[in-house]
């Protein structure tokens, strides 16, 4: 039996190949770097189950203007690459219609429910725990007014599945005792959890997938190779034709050279995300940290290490990065949890593929036979990856897995 094939070893190519072995096949999993190096090497590490409302809504239009004509803003537009982000904008726009909210919030909180109990099986599987930690996440509002004005967005979030407790100064403090006065309410969603560190999470499943038979070529992927109307294999650059009885791309913001393969236009683009590591920060956090004013988190890593990630920039995959944005993040950082140490500080930027709904494309690709995509996951990669892999297992093994992925198609746009 030819082995199915998976494009793409960040955090959701790793758990579909993972998923897939678990579901008995002989999987070949090809990448033209390291494993896990790209967008998943840098994120926030978060399971962010409570992220279920999509980036367009509609309140989110009033803060725009002021957003994008800040360089150093929650979010950025290189405006010399408008003209090509232009369709992706436009699209953008149309998912903030409240109709559209409403329905996509209902797919995106449909994933979400399954994830811890996904991930719990894909981390015990791959013997993860240890990293895996479920303390729940705190969300900030400096006062009473700050949170009122995303009172409506929290309550849509109850009404669909998420569970949380508004807390006030004191229990803000009593959980986190480093958090500044300038923080006098939050929101605590008891749910979430994150990893110590993103990169040795996707390291931990590629030792799995190693150890279980797994294949791993390191060769950049040309093209999908089609006969009959079906996926019979990749086209690489080094190691020419790798037959496979199914494909799987995965492949992030690269996607886009597959998608192009198909009879649909799925809007892909990177929306690019900064962090900085401060892995001698000597202060200890026990809560993942979500700022909500400007959009961007602090994750506890090992060792009283700290990164602090979050900010878009909508921009060509190849511009240069502005390490502005990954340093305005320090001084934030400062305002919340106060002074720590840079020591051994490290800066990275990375392009996270993202479609204008919010949505990933999980499923088929239309009128091709034995051809799945899982892109497009946004700032949900690691969130979903479990959820994905194991739909993505139900595909081809042509099982129906009884959750309804129409809302995830390729061809909704």
């Amino acid at each position: 039996m030819k082995p199915v094939i998976v494009v793409g070893a960040g955090v959701v190519g790793l758990a579909c190949a993972v998923q897939l072995q678990r579901a008995g096949h002989q999987v070949v999993l090809i990448d033209r770097g390291e494993p896990g190096r790209e967008c998943s090497f840098g994120n926030a590490g978060a399971f962010a189950v409570s992220d279920v409302i999509p980036l367009a809504e509609p309140g989110l239009w009033r803060k725009l203007p002021g957003w994008m004509f800040d360089p150093l803003g929650p979010l950025a537009l290189r405006w010399r690459y408008l003209p090509s982000l232009a369709p992706w904008l436009w699209r953008f726009a149309l998912a903030s219609r409240p109709a559209r909210v409403a329905a996509l919030t209902r797919a995106l909180a449909a994933l979400l429910r399954r994830v811890n109990d996904d991930s719990a099986e894909l981390i015990a599987h791959a013997g993860l725990e240890a990293m895996w930690r479920r303390h729940g996440a705190l969300t900030l509002y400096r006062d009473e007014k700050e949170f009122s004005a995303a009172a409506g967005a929290w309550e849509s979030r109850r009404r669909h599945g998420v569970d949380w407790r508004k807390l006030d100064a004191a229990e803000l403090r009593a959980r986190e005792p480093l958090l500044q006065d300038e923080w006098r309410c939050g929101i605590e969603v008891e749910a979430w959890s994150h990893v110590d560190d993103p990169y040795l999470f996707c390291h931990g499943l590629f030792a799995t997938f190693v150890h279980n038979g797994g294949q791993f070529l390191c060769d950049e992927v040309s093209n999908v190779a089609l006969a009959e109307g079906r996926a019979v294999g990749v086209d690489t650059a080094r190691s020419g034709r790798v037959d496979g009885s199914g494909v799987v791309i995965a492949a992030g913001s690269w996607s886009d050279r597959f998608l192009r393969q198909l009879p649909c236009r799925v809007p892909l683009e990177s929306e690019r995300g900064y962090h900085v590591t401060l892995p001698r920060a000597g202060i200890h956090l026990h809560r993942f940290i979500q700022c909500a004013s400007e959009s961007f988190v602090i994750l506890p890593m090992s060792d009283g290490g700290l990164r602090l990630a979050g900010t878009v920039e909508l921009a060509h995959r190849d511009a240069p990065p502005d390490w502005a944005r990954a340093h305005i993040l320090l001084d934030k950082a400062r305002r919340i949890v106060g002074p720590f140490g840079t020591e051994s500080m490290s800066v990275w930027m990375g392009q996270r593929p993202s479609l204008p709904d919010t949505l990933p494309a999980i499923g088929p690709a239309p009128g091709i036979g034995q051809l799945f995509f899982a892109v497009g996951h946004g700032h949900l990669g690691l969130t979903l990856a479990a959820t994905t892999g194991s739909l993505i297992a139900d595909l081809v093994a042509g099982r129906d897995s009884g959750f309804d992925l129409t809302p995830c198609r390729l061809d909704r746009f």
